[in-house]
């Protein structure tokens, strides 16, 4: 057995022992991982979140869109449907 084959071992065996403390050792009567879940649902905002899911899936259209050489199709529509219904309000009262 090589020492790259056995470096592998090792690390590998590392990994999986600190996945199943992560998962199941107690630390303050909860496990790592619910310590770590509640403080990014503190700090991340579900907003935060979503923005960036959106800004993903906009860059992905677009790429998308370039690679198949969709020049011709008309551009896609950004507004959210909040965003809509302020527009439409705001119309509806200049009239």
């Amino acid at each position: 057995m090589s020492v790259n084959a056995l470096k592998f071992i090792i690390w590998t065996c590392c990994a999986v022992g600190l996945g199943v403390f992560l998962a199941s050792g107690k630390v303050d009567g909860r496990t790592p991982l619910n310590h770590m879940e509640r403080a990014w649902s503190r700090s991340v905002g579900s907003s935060t979140v979503d923005r960036l899911k959106d800004g993903l899936e906009d860059a992905y259209e677009d790429a998308k869109d370039a690679v198949a050489g969709n020049k011709d199709s008309s551009p896609r529509e950004r507004i959210s449907a909040e965003d809509r219904e302020a527009v439409n309000r705001i119309i509806a009262q200049k009239k």
